[in-house]
């Protein structure tokens, strides 16, 4: 037989009314409304619980509302994505297995952290790229973003400089053939 545990209902739990209507909608009884309730908690990871608590003050809503509006959320894009690629169209790595079962925590943090990185660096360097193409110069913070990601997440090739095309500028300007130009930048460009 399981363990019987007394709790006390304080001023900041619900009543037993509001327990007993939410376990009605819910379809189960009072009791396992509150041991769903325990289950969950008890397999909270640790961290998950303290960011989530941090992240719903800063919110100002209580924890369940952060919880079930982020998830909300989640399904919605989710909804949206399938109904514009005719399903879903990447992999659900909140749900991929690994060694351990279900990958969890700190590791799927990381992973759903860089492969969203990914994505959105992706999509910003192709932003910069247009404008560069489009003769803007980047400054500040885009330029230090652009020059540390475009070799990795850029699609097109640095645009063209005088000096990095000095050969081919020459030639156009006149003072070098076509084919003389071409012999230089196979023997190595600069004399």
């Amino acid at each position: 037989m399981a363990d019987a545990i007394n709790i006390r209902i304080t001023k900041d739990c619900p009543s037993t009314e509001v327990m007993d209507e939410a376990a009605r909608k819910l379809d189960m009884s009072r009791n396992e409304l509150i041991v769903t309730g325990i289950n969950m908690m008890v397999n909270f990871d640790t961290h998950f619980y303290k960011r989530l608590e941090a992240y719903s003050k800063r919110l100002n809503v209580p924890m369940w509302l952060a919880i079930q509006n982020l998830i909300i959320k989640r399904w919605a894009q989710d909804a949206a994505k399938s109904d514009v690629y005719g399903g879903l169209s990447e992999p659900l790595v909140e749900f991929m297995y690994g060694e351990d079962g279900t990958i969890t925590g700190k590791d799927l943090y990381e992973m759903a952290y860089q492969m969203e990185f990914d994505k959105q660096a992706k999509e910003r360097i192709a932003e910069q790229e247009k404008e560069v193409s489009q003769g803007l110069e980047l400054q500040g913070e885009d330029k230090d973003f652009y020059d540390t990601f475009a070799p990795k997440y850029g699609t097109k090739a640095p645009m063209p400089t005088k000096e990095r095309n000095k050969h081919f500028i020459t030639y156009w300007e006149g003072e070098m053939t076509e084919d003389e130009a071409i012999a230089k930048l196979k023997d190595g460009g600069d004399e």
